[in-house]
């Protein structure tokens, strides 16, 4: 196999969803907004976000890793 029929096979393969996006995408409509809005404010910690996500049964990392990352790559 060539090199670019390898990139092109691991171009196409499906992409993994941010968890966040996907959490949004899942909720109600008013706990989607509700969830965007403290996503854009710094005052709400990735913790806290994380734990109430986890708690609501989302599997988001209680460290707050992919609210994080959410933030950094996705806002």
């Amino acid at each position: 196999m060539s090199l670019l029929d390898e990139i092109t096979s691991e171009n196409t393969k499906p992409r993994h969803d941010c968890m966040v996006c996907f959490c949004i995408r899942d909720m109600s409509r008013e706990d989607s907004a509700e969830l965007v809005s403290c996503l854009a404010d710094a005052t709400y910690t990735a913790t806290s976000i994380a734990r109430v996500l986890n708690a609501r049964g989302y599997p988001i990392h209680v460290e707050g890793k992919q609210i994080r990352r959410h933030r950094k790559m996705c806002i």
